[in-house]
């Protein structure tokens, strides 16, 4: 998927996302504050981010905190209305 809405709503569960570099998971996790990204095809990188957040409790609520908090301020409905009209705006205002 694109975005990974799964990691989405992961983040708005408070639970910290291990997940790949690829497409748009970048948009949804943001490295080293809501999640840990590795490289795509690299299963030891995987793995020890995943023995990092279960060894950590601390990094894990934080992240958890961190990514619950993203969501509402940024993938919240509202949010997503306003961004949603912000292009249409700015699409109405370049017409000629």
């Amino acid at each position: 998927e694109g975005l990974g809405v799964a990691l989405l709503q992961a983040a708005s569960a408070a639970v910290p996302v291990v997940a790949t570099r690829v497409g748009g998971i970048p948009e949804a996790v943001v490295d080293g504050v809501t999640g840990l990204l590795v490289p795509p095809g690299d299963s030891a990188a995987l793995g020890a981010a995943c023995r990092r957040l279960l060894g950590d409790e601390a990094l894990r609520l934080r992240m958890g905190a961190a990514g619950q908090a993203r969501m509402r301020a940024e993938f919240s409905p509202a949010a997503m209305v306003a961004g949603n009209l912000a292009v249409y705006r700015e699409l109405l205002a370049t017409r000629h």
